[in-house]
């Protein structure tokens, strides 16, 4: 959903709502809670609002429509449930040719808390004015009569004081006029677009008897209101799928007059579009002259710069030249490699380097309006086809690779982006040469000490070849060398592609929102190391026959091909695209706010992260066990980031930022102990959370991040111990409900030094939990009552061991350290403000 407001952050430096579709099922087993109802008062309300629907029939709606348009005896309506409940779907659904009222499709809202999960359904239907008519009926048989049965034993009628049709009416709420929203079933992330914004929409339309006559139908109607139809149509059991560009209003004026609307979703346009065989040199041609014209460059010799780390770029292709220059081109081997791409089949870094500036061409293609791209790129080959390097010396070739730019362009503000790794170098979680020479990049400690670096690193691949071996594979396959590296920005793949062409005979493998089959995980490594992936990002998917899985261009991103000029565009993916869609974001982050620290900027995509329902199996996060949880996180670490969650605060959701610097350890008598702990004492909206949300939902949710120096010759480079590889470590805490300051202080302060033990966390009510404490970065959030929240604003950053402490003849001990700390109060109720009360206690305006 978009913010309402949105705000940028507040430098001191979830409870969410979503709307599932759940079409197209629509029958539900089990036993049906009802709701509890004064008969008369709730009978009496839905059939005043069903019957004054019913008048449309008999006044028509004065709108100005085109001449000629045609219309359908049916309307559309929506019936929504009381909270809690489910429909009686069965009784609400005419499983017949030409029914009197037809279930279109089933949207579940559902709200999730600590410890309850609410819900209520929305359905679609539609009604003929014989079905209206049929349930006007009921409604009064409702209201009026009840149930009898016979007595078996005596034979009279006995009435069983429970009116007709109770199930079916009980748990109804409402019933309005459905609107051309109603018919929105894509995911609640994606907002119905503008009334007056012209684009693709995706229409579903149902079969009906008289399939052809009807579908010729809406095509008379969409040309009378001016849409344009695409050619290609999808056929499947129920439905007929076609793509139509318009408004809003012009859908409302030509197929809502119709009866055999279904849904509606955001095209979900497929590289097979551009790259099919139909399509010639002058199509493509055409499509990139259209974005280029659409695309503004707007770069400067500050501007924020991605390096990309990898194949080469061929920066010749219109797409990638305006942002790539010669003089930001370099490699490894100049004389023997070359700059360019050598990569076969359309190149790999090109394709990564036309996500990281358009993201999924397939998008930028399809949607109307500007695009404006704020930063340039850099390139260094670190790699080369025909001349593969020892993989022990790839810590030592990014090291350099990275010094590079960094020496050429000091000035610019910098995002690494790494998409090449080692599959057979796996190390499950232990750090490797490579790995920590990407945690020295990261601390600022490579060749030549400078400023701490943000490094985005694609988790590697995993090569699924037969249908049975995802998601399992994917389990046991661990992300590759040196996406293990505790302070990169590690990026493992989900997918939304769930749409191919039924003439293929194939359907999608992955589930649509769940991980992609090219996701590498790590559920097998040990408890000590971190979380990995820490996001994913879209790396499309695959088809199956049942048996063998192949890629097809319908589910996978878009993307520029190093081939230009005989090829401009090719399909592209896996945890690579991913990676280069991660690099994106986090460039646009550094170009929004260019004072901030790479530390705050990976907070704030971890941060913005969330779960889709697809990795949650449709639970709440809260119903899972702490297996099901570790196997979350270590599947797709803290889910999908939302660009505009990292980007934004609202009224109703406020964000505070914390940078700063702490001296974890001093010597005492020769010996390493812990020097200092942070305590912050927040700016806090209290009386909003006591007075306006004291029985309300608010949700906290907390993100640290720091880079750690990496110490990889420990222990036999066994690291059993892995304090021993990290530098130190950082932990937050927040004072618990009536716990005195001073008792909390003092909890801090008793904080056990060893690696194994933890603080006594019995009557906090995070989520993550101690799933959260390995790796540095860690992000945890609860939800509470707004009067519980409302004292909940003292927070603690204290140390825990690392090899600063431990090694002291490293003479690092009284070093001092980085930290980020972002800190978010959210509540659903849009209506509520809790940015302006802290502002107004800081006397000043956010960044």
């Amino acid at each position: 959903m978009a913010r309402q407001n949105p705000k940028k952050h507040i430098k001191l430096d979830g409870f969410a709502q979503s709307l599932d579709y759940a079409y197209p099922k629509k029958t539900f087993s089990g036993n049906l809670d009802l709701a509890q109802r004064n008969r008369n008062q709730h009978g009496n309300r839905i059939l005043a609002q069903l019957d004054a629907i019913r008048q449309r029939f008999d006044i028509p709606v004065e709108v100005d429509l085109p001449e000629g348009i045609l219309r359908d005896e049916a309307v559309y309506v929506e019936f929504t449930s009381e909270w809690g409940y489910k429909l009686d779907f069965n009784s609400m659904d005419q499983d017949k040719t030409d029914p009197l009222f037809q279930i279109l499709n089933i949207r579940e809202e559902q709200e999730d808390v600590e410890e309850n999960h609410r819900f209520r359904y929305h359905v679609t239907m539609m009604m003929t004015q014989g079905g209206i008519s049929n349930f006007i009926e009921k409604i009064r048989l409702y209201i009026n009569e009840n149930i009898f049965r016979k007595d078996k034993i005596t034979g009279e009628r006995v009435d069983t004081g429970n009116a007709k049709y109770y199930k079916l009416f009980l748990n109804i709420e409402s019933i309005q006029s459905a609107t051309l929203k109603s018919f929105w079933a894509d995911e609640p992330e994606i907002d119905f677009p503008d009334e007056n914004e012209d684009l693709w929409w995706e229409v579903w339309f149902r079969k009906t008897g008289n399939d052809q006559f009807r579908i010729a139908r809406v095509l008379e109607n969409l040309a009378l209101t001016g849409v344009q139809v695409g050619q290609s149509e999808l056929v499947f059991a129920e439905h007929r799928v076609r793509l139509v560009k318009g408004t809003a209003i012009q859908l409302s004026r030509s197929i809502m007059l119709l009866d055999n609307l279904s849904e509606l979703r955001k095209p979900q346009e497929t590289a097979d579009f551009i790259c099919h065989k139909d399509q010639d040199y002058q199509d493509h041609a055409e499509w990139m002259s259209e974005l280029l014209e659409r695309t503004d460059v707007e770069i400067n010799g500050n501007s924020v710069l991605i390096c990309l780390l990898d194949s080469g770029v061929n920066n010749a292709h219109p797409l990638i030249q305006p942002f790539l220059p010669d003089a930001h081109m370099g490699s490894f081997k100049p004389d023997d490699w070359g700059t360019g791409d050598d990569w076969p089949n359309g190149g790999h870094g090109t394709g990564v380097a036309g996500l990281t500036l358009y993201g999924d061409m397939v998008d930028a293609l399809n949607e109307p309006g500007r695009i404006r791209i704020l930063h340039g790129l850099e390139s260094f080959k670190i790699i080369n086809q025909a001349d593969a390097n020892d993989p022990e010396l790839y810590g030592a070739i990014t090291e350099y690779a990275t010094s590079t730019p960094l020496v050429d362009r000091p000035e610019n503000p910098r995002v690494f982006c790494m998409t090449i790794t080692d599959k057979e170098f796996a190390f499950k979680g232990r750090p490797s040469a490579w790995s920590a020479a990407i945690d020295k990049i990261a601390f600022g400690s490579a060749l030549e000490p400078v400023a701490p670096q943000l490094v985005i690193v694609s988790s590697g691949n995993v090569i699924t070849e037969n249908h049975d071996d995802y998601p399992d594979l994917n389990l046991r396959e661990s992300i590759h060398d040196p996406a293990q590296a505790y302070n990169a920005v590690t990026v493992g793949s989900y997918t939304r592609k769930d749409r191919i062409d039924p003439a293929t005979g194939h359907i999608h493998l992955a589930p649509n929102g769940a991980m992609s089959p090219s996701n590498s995980t790590s559920t097998l490594w040990e408890s000590q190391w971190p979380i990995k992936p820490d996001i994913v990002m879209e790396g499309g998917n695959c088809s199956t026959d049942g048996v063998y899985v192949s890629d097809h261009y319908d589910l996978k991103m878009l993307t520029a091909d190093r081939d230009f000029p005989s090829y401009t565009f090719m399909p592209f993916g896996d945890t690579s695209g991913a990676a280069g869609l991660a690099a994106k974001m986090a460039a646009e982050l550094r170009t929004f706010y260019p004072e901030f620290w790479p530390e705050t900027i990976r907070a704030l995509m971890v941060h913005a992260a969330d779960w889709t329902a697809g990795m949650l199996n449709n639970r709440s996060f809260e119903a899972l066990n702490e297996t099901d949880r570790k196997l979350l996180l270590r599947s797709v670490g803290y889910g999908v980031p939302i660009l505009e969650n990292a980007l934004y605060s609202a009224n109703n959701s406020l964000t505070l930022i914390a940078e700063r610097e702490i001296q974890p350890y001093h010597l005492v008598s020769s010996v390493g102990k812990s020097r200092e702990y942070h305590l912050y004492d927040l700016p806090w909206p209290e009386d909003v959370l006591l007075n306006q949300l004291f029985d309300q939902d608010v949700t906290l949710k907390i993100t640290l991040s720091y880079f750690i120096e990496p110490n990889p010759g420990s222990k036999n480079k066994r690291y059993v111990n892995n304090f021993h590889y990290h530098s130190h470590a950082l932990e937050f805490a927040v004072i618990k409900e009536n716990e005195p300051l001073e008792m909390f202080k003092r909890r801090i302060s008793k904080a056990s030094e060893l690696e194994d033990d933890q603080i006594d966390r019995t009557e906090e009510k995070w989520s993550i939990k101690r799933v959260r404490s390995r790796g540095s970065i860690k992000k945890d959030f609860v939800t509470m009552s707004g009067a519980d929240m409302s004292a909940r604003n003292k927070i603690a950053i204290y140390p825990k061991p690392g090899w600063y402490r431990s090694r002291k003849k490293l003479g690092k001990t009284d070093s001092i350290v980085r930290y980020s700390l972002i800190v978010t109060l959210e509540t659903a109720n849009v209506e509520i403000d809790l940015m302006t009360p802290v502002l107004n206690q800081l006397g000043a305006l956010p960044v």
